[in-house]
């Protein structure tokens, strides 16, 4: 479970990693996502530092137990779970295509399956 911990970890920081970077140079698909979301404007400076600190979190995780079971990474998978279930019900609330959503969907339940390996 270790491993599957490990590489987990990694996938979803470096996922969340570029995802913020997206949010701090304000992409114009983010920012209408926004829009259409209802949220104020810069929101996503918001999301973006919400990403880093999980991509922080997890990062710490790993040097904190590499091998073993990691409160830490632990707590931040069930709080990704949290977010991704938000964005996900943001994107149903504004009648997004499906496709739109799945990103939030599967990040989602790998949050989920972090969270029961860690």
């Amino acid at each position: 479970m270790a491993t599957t911990s490990f590489i987990l970890s990694i996938l979803i920081a470096l996922i969340l990693g570029a995802s913020s970077v997206a949010d701090f140079t304000h992409s114009e698909k983010i920012v209408a996502s926004m829009k259409r979301f209802g949220l104020p404007n810069n929101f996503e400076i918001v999301v973006g530092l919400v990403k880093i600190a999980a991509t922080a979190g997890l990062t710490l995780g790993l040097f904190i137990a590499p091998h073993g079971h990691n409160v830490l990474t632990h707590l931040v998978a069930w709080c990704l779970l949290a977010y991704f279930v938000l964005a996900t019900t943001f994107h149903v609330r504004a009648k997004d295509a499906p496709a739109e959503a799945a990103p939030a969907v599967v990040l989602a339940l790998v949050a989920v399956a972090l969270a029961l390996v860690a």
